[in-house]
């Protein structure tokens, strides 16, 4: 899914749906009752149910005449209910319930859909838009997304500020899961679109929110400049209108900048009750062409609200699918031929064309379906959602929503992508040019490593896995014990919820990397001062094992863990903060204790280390993401339900184990290709030397030198 495939779309109407009174007792010499658990906000509760009624009426009156059918009852559940869990699980083991569909927040989602792993029972989501919701379930086989994840709509509302003629953006999201999906790819598509991220505010409570509006307020030229809101709820809408109409006071003017919004703040609740901004924003909708829009205000003489599109073809889909399933075939098997259907079919969702479609299900066919949202196409890798969504672009006047566009994701019709957004590959890169200034070295006699990962919780074992990982590489070219430092609070091999006990991979199917490993230090045992008179070969009682290098050694540090801006995680309890780094480097340069150090960092906002580090001598910095952005985790064990390793490691090891003599500048160009999610960055090249002819040999196969 790229920018230049984004398609306005315009309107085009079409019947309404048959009503209850259109629809006699549907007369077949089969008829196969199931039973279906919908679990939506009570809130909204008439409108989930006129519009799973419609979707039933135009299901049975699809398909009368027809020798065999089915027939949907469906029992309610609101979401927000104290006893959802056991509800739940008790539905998850009756084999009696065919599917469930929703719930329709994300936090809850996650919930069902662990509750649901076990038995696999099939799971359709009409509009959970987690990013990290979506892809833990990705390829697990039960879980149907009906909308992309807030990866997309992050991209559109960016894109949206870029027609606007803006330069640079802003960001202020909520600190929860849906918020995240946001805050965790906007520096990323920003910089891939071009604009320049001024601020990424995050917002915890009520104050906070206030503060980081009137901040706003308080900056300048705001005229080429987009901020992108991302409420929580639907009260931090009102909080920050709130705030809006104080900054104002007997105004009527506020010098504010563009005001993008998710679709949290497109909401009929909220229609009167924020007017002191002009609002615009991006909500996922059904796709006009279908025509269902048009169809349910005439029906219901009201707009349809954010879900009720998905929650129809939701119930659609699964019609399908409960069509085609065969005899001794599990419906989400069934679900898949059904969504990976090819066979040309022009139909929609109106019940002559639902008719065709049925009957072709019947004879075995798989026709390529779509329903009122658009197309049905999920990716063929994992199946974790729809690789098509509809958007409209709204704005809030005088208390009433209205679409000024409608946008898609899908530019050429059917899409053959086979690939998530999480996927996206950079287009945005460092480029170097030659000549490059070449320093002279002295002789290389010796190479050295130091291998931290920096977390000691079991929810963060890719740290130390990546870490474990690296000193297994680094023991396959060369290295002995005695030549490196390993620092990792060794805590999972063994921990509890370990279901392999002894045992620490990166992959799921992948070596045992706790084999013959000898840790060094604990996180928890030492500090970042210890770890400068490690680095500085200060060896005491407490500090057995130390760095013993002098000007001809190169030295390899490789650092995993987490980050912010300008500060790196040590353990649970303490920082380390990038003038720290730089003071440990600085004293390593003067007492002439390296030749040359690579700074392999994984880490959020590890750019700020590199930054913060730049100008010592002969030091190189290659992070896994800018000092903006946040890096990602790469694969998921979905037994143990944790990460096992991040996207950019994985990549800088397997690159450096497969090609030791790579130069850093191809080294780069690999890196940035496949780390996802961030832009894998060099520091400090003006003061290390030529990325074209320094290489990886440098610091790998010691006996090669």
């Amino acid at each position: 899914m790229k920018l230049n495939k984004l398609l306005y779309l315009s309107l085009a109407l079409f019947p309404i749906g048959c009503s209850t009174d259109e629809i006699s007792e549907i007369e077949a010499s089969e008829c196969k009752d199931y039973k279906v658990a919908i679990i939506m906000p009570k809130s909204q509760q008439i409108r989930w149910e006129r519009t799973a009624t419609w979707a039933v009426e135009n299901i049975a009156h699809a398909q009368k005449g027809l020798s065999k059918t089915i027939k949907i009852e469906i029992e309610w559940k609101d979401e927000e209910a104290g006893d959802l869990m056991e509800y739940v699980k008790q539905i998850s083991e009756d084999d009696t319930y065919s599917a469930i569909i929703g719930p329709y927040h994300s936090v809850n989602a996650e919930k069902v859909a662990a509750a649901c792993y076990s038995r696999k029972k099939c799971i359709i989501l009409p509009i959970a838009t987690s990013t990290e919701f979506q892809r833990i379930n990705a390829a697990k086989g039960h879980v149907w997304n009906m909308v992309q994840s807030d990866i997309t709509q992050c991209e559109i509302l960016l894109t949206q500020a870029k027609l606007s003629g803006v330069s640079s953006v802003d960001l202020l999201a909520n600190d929860n899961d849906y918020g995240k999906s946001f805050s965790d790819w906007f520096a990323y598509q920003a910089i891939e679109l071009g604009l320049d991220v001024n601020h990424i505010s995050i917002f915890s409570n009520e104050r906070e929110l206030r503060n980081a509006v009137e901040e706003q307020h308080k900056q300048k030229h705001n005229y080429d400049r987009a901020l992108i809101f991302v409420p929580g709820s639907e009260e931090d809408c009102v909080v920050f209108d709130n705030e809006i109409g104080r900054l104002k006071g007997e105004d009527d003017y506020i010098d504010f900048p563009m005001l993008l919004s998710s679709d949290i703040m497109n909401s009929s609740s909220l229609s009167s009750k924020i007017s002191n901004l002009y609002y615009e924003g991006i909500s996922p909708s059904t796709n006009p062409q279908s025509g269902f829009v048009s169809a349910y205000t005439a029906k219901f003489n009201e707009n349809p609200v954010n879900g009720e599109a998905h929650l129809f073809d939701s119930i659609l889909l699964l019609s399908y699918a409960l069509t085609a399933m065969d005899e001794n075939e599990s419906i989400n098997d069934a679900m898949l031929r059904v969504v990976d259907g090819r066979t040309e079919w022009h139909g929609s969702w109106l019940p002559e064309d639902m008719k065709t479609a049925y009957q072709m299900l019947q004879r075995g066919e798989t026709p390529d379906l779509e329903g009122v949202t658009g197309d049905w196409t999920f990716d063929e890798k994992t199946h974790a959602s729809v690789l098509n969504t509809t958007y409209c672009h709204w704005i809030l006047i005088d208390g009433k929503y209205h679409t000024i566009e409608y946008l898609s994701t899908d530019g050429s019709g059917r899409t053959t992508s086979t690939i998530q957004a999480w996927d996206w590959q950079n287009r945005n890169m460092q480029t170097f040019s030659e000549p490059q200034t070449e320093f002279t070295y002295p002789e290389l006699k010796g190479q050295w490593a130091v291998v931290i990962g920096t977390s000691d919780k079991w929810s963060d074992y890719r740290h130390q896995a990546d870490a474990l990982a690296m000193y297994q590489l680094l023991k396959r070219h060369g290295y002995d014990d005695e030549h490196i430092i390993l620092i990792i609070e060794d805590n999972i091999a063994y921990h509890p919820r370990n279901i392999y006990p002894g045992v620490v991979k990166v992959r799921t199917d992948g070596e045992n990397l706790y084999n013959d490993v000898a840790v060094d230090y604990k996180i928890s045992d030492i500090t970042i001062s210890d770890l400068g008179k490690i680095l500085m070969g200060e060896s005491s009682e407490k500090l057995p094992h130390v760095i013993a290098s002098g000007k001809n050694d190169n030295i390899i540090v490789f650092w995993c863990g987490h980050g912010n801006y300008d500060a790196l995680a040590w353990g649970s309890k303490a920082n380390v903060y990038g003038s720290q780094i730089n003071n440990i480097l600085r004293e390593m340069n003067e007492g002439q204790k390296y030749r040359k150090i690579l700074f392999s960092m994984d880490a959020c906002f590890s750019g700020s280390i590199g930054e913060a580090c730049e100008g010592i001598p002969g030091i190189l910095f290659i992070t896994s993401a800018n000092a903006l952005e946040t890096s990602k985790a790469d694969i998921k064990d979905p037994e143990m339900g944790i990460w096992l390793s991040n996207g950019f490691t994985r990549a800088f090891q397997e690159t450096i184990d497969d090609n030791p003599d790579i130069s850093i500048r191809d080294l780069y160009y690999k890196l940035a290709r496949q780390t996802v999610g961030s832009h894998a960055t060099v520091y400090n090249i003006e003061s290390y030397g030529s990325v074209f002819k320094n290489s990886m040999l440098e610091y790998l196969n010691p006996a090669r030198q």
